[in-house]
């Protein structure tokens, strides 16, 4: 009878620590023009917003999640690498989040821009997108 508890017992502890945890990450990241709107990955220089949505998985409600809006080149407009905007958001009961970026008053300059995810300090995901 020890026998089968033992195995028992060493069969439960090779499945639990052999499953690897999920990892905090975010999902279904989408930019778009309007708020809940459809996936873009180029916008107008006109357009008034760009929104930025994604799903939260398994970040601790502890952690504080980052969107870092940056424009990689913009043809001389700003520097190389150039971080526009933060925000900062504690991520709470939240299972989503969202953040935004207003247009310049002189338009969006022709250029590549992408938005860092970041959790608790490090860089979990990024959405690229273009302005033509």
């Amino acid at each position: 009878m020890k026998s089968v508890l033992a195995l028992a017992v060493a069969a439960f502890l090779a499945l639990t620590l052999g499953m690897p945890a999920q990892a905090a990450s975010f999902a279904n990241i989408v930019l778009s023009a309007t708020k809940g709107g459809e996936p873009q990955n180029a916008f107008p220089a006109d357009t008034p917003v760009i929104y930025l949505s994604a799903d939260l998985v398994d970040i601790p409600a502890t952690s504080t999640i980052t969107f870092s809006w940056v424009s990689i080149d913009s043809h001389g407009v700003a520097p190389a690498n150039y971080t526009i905007d933060k925000v900062d958001l504690h991520v709470g009961e939240n299972t989503q989040a969202d953040s935004q970026l207003s247009k310049p008053t002189a338009g969006w300059p022709v250029g590549t821009y992408r938005v860092d995810l970041i959790i608790d300090g490090t860089v979990s995901d990024s959405a690229p997108f273009t302005i033509p």
